[in-house]
């Protein structure tokens, strides 16, 4: 089926144009390096606690069912639900100070958790690391989708989740050196100075945009609803189901692989932290900028592309990952982990991409809010505490991990959804971009 952008579009996929007041390639570059290294740190500020939770868990006294707790649920709830009301400011009012006081309050409650004293204090703060992450990455998906035309939007956003991943080396090796030299309450406090020495340089470099696209709008769709302005209903609800299984599937485990490596192999904090950061991080953002430019090449005459891609790509990742659970030494282990998350990256810039494709330009933060808000309260807020439930009910009691590999094997499985998921949203996205020969369409 023919779904090319030369037919003429349905009003639920508003295409979008090119920029008015377009900025200097060099600044814009500029800006979207900034954005990246803000993703950067939002990533190393929610997954370091991951290297931390082994001393966190032994100090404290805590089960795997509590470790699940504070990094899962109770990060990503509140974080979740507040990123809608803030994705509808950043959709009406400045994307830039969102972005800069979001990464301001979660630079501080990073900090803080290096004071907690108790469990409660510690789940407080990882509450309010949550809440301030909660205006950034929303906020900035609507700020590039003003700084990039349609054609290059897959690589602006690729390069963005590449830098957000590179925090996941960042987070998972930098923790382990921390947590080796300094340890895990010093850690906290050391990334909080530095993040405050970065948004203060962010403040004072990064500039508003132009709403290009939504000052192209007709009036009629930027008073619309939120509702209409997402778009087609049944196409939206199916990216948000992808997404919510995805990140059910991978966020939960990574968030449990240090304990794992650690319980299964007995390797060291920073071996763990390396070897993580390399196979989550850096293979992810490899594949983030691959997929990027595929998109760019591939997708920019087909609006269903990108969803038919990554149900491919979820295909192929399912070996590796599942694999890397029951490989008989760590360097298997990682290797298979590596590739895994090679081809999950190639997804992140092709399917962001279709969600601005399917909205309309004034609701982009918003749309990703709600379909972020999902994916975390189920992946990044059900999944951790899934898993640990799932291990403390198996009884496996030391070191074993045994009961954590079956609890993330099992969890893991539901990406067979996401690849359902996926295909179905590419059909659905060829059927509304059918012409229609009633109007006589061609």
């Amino acid at each position: 089926m023919n779904d090319t952008l030369h037919a003429s579009p349905a009003p639920t996929l508003p295409l979008m144009g090119l920029a008015v007041g377009k900025p200097s390639d060099g600044y814009r570059s500029y800006v979207l390096f900034a954005l990246a290294v803000v993703g950067f740190m939002c990533a190393v500020d929610r997954v370091v606690i991951s290297m931390f939770m082994e001393p966190i868990k032994k100090e404290f006294g805590l089960s795997d069912t509590q470790l699940g707790l504070m990094t899962g649920l109770a990060f990503s709830a509140m974080g979740g639900i507040a990123s809608v009301p803030l994705a509808r400011w950043a959709d009406r009012g400045s994307r830039k100070w969102i972005i800069g006081g979001s990464f301001a309050v979660w630079t501080l409650m990073t900090a803080l958790s290096g004071a907690a004293a108790s469990f409660g204090q510690m789940l407080v703060a990882r509450l309010g690391v949550g809440i301030g992450e909660a205006g950034c990455i929303p906020a900035t998906h609507s700020m590039l989708g003003d700084y990039y035309p349609r054609q290059q939007r897959p690589h602006a956003l690729a390069v963005h989740s590449a830098g957000s991943y590179l925090g996941m080396l960042g987070g998972l090796f930098g923790g382990g050196i921390l947590l080796q030299t300094v340890g895990w309450r010093a850690g906290f406090l050391w990334l909080g100075v530095l993040g405050m020495v970065l948004v203060a340089i962010f403040h004072f470099t990064v500039r508003e945009p132009l709403r290009a696209d939504a000052a192209a709008q007709p009036a009629s769709l930027t008073t619309a609803t939120l509702w209409s302005q997402l778009g087609d209903a049944r196409a939206f609800w199916l990216l948000v189901m992808a997404f919510s299984t995805t990140s059910l599937a991978g966020s939960s485990v990574m968030v449990w692989l240090p304990s794992y490596f650690a319980r299964a192999f007995a390797l060291t904090p920073m071996q763990i932290g390396l070897g993580l950061g390399l196979c989550v991080g850096v293979a992810t953002a490899i594949g983030s900028v691959v997929g990027g430019r595929l998109g760019v090449r591939y997708g920019h005459e087909s609006k269903s592309w990108g969803a038919g891609f990554s149900a491919g790509i979820t295909v192929l990742v399912m070996p590796f990952f599942l694999g890397s659970f029951y490989a008989p030494s760590p360097l298997l282990a990682f290797a298979l982990l590596f590739m895994a998350f090679v081809l999950a990256g190639t997804i992140l810039g092709p399917i962001f991409s279709t969600l601005q494709d399917l909205v309309s330009p004034s609701a982009r933060a918003t749309a990703f809010a709600v379909v972020a808000l999902f994916g975390v309260l189920v992946g990044q807020g059900l999944g951790p505490l899934l898993v640990g439930a799932i291990s403390d009910a198996l009884r496996v009691q030391g070191t074993n991990a045994s009961g954590l590999r079956t609890a993330m094997t099992l969890v893991a499985m539901v990406n067979f959804l996401t690849i359902g998921a996926f295909w179905w949203l590419k059909l659905r996205i060829q059927t509304i971009s059918r012409p229609n020969p009633s109007t006589g369409d061609r």
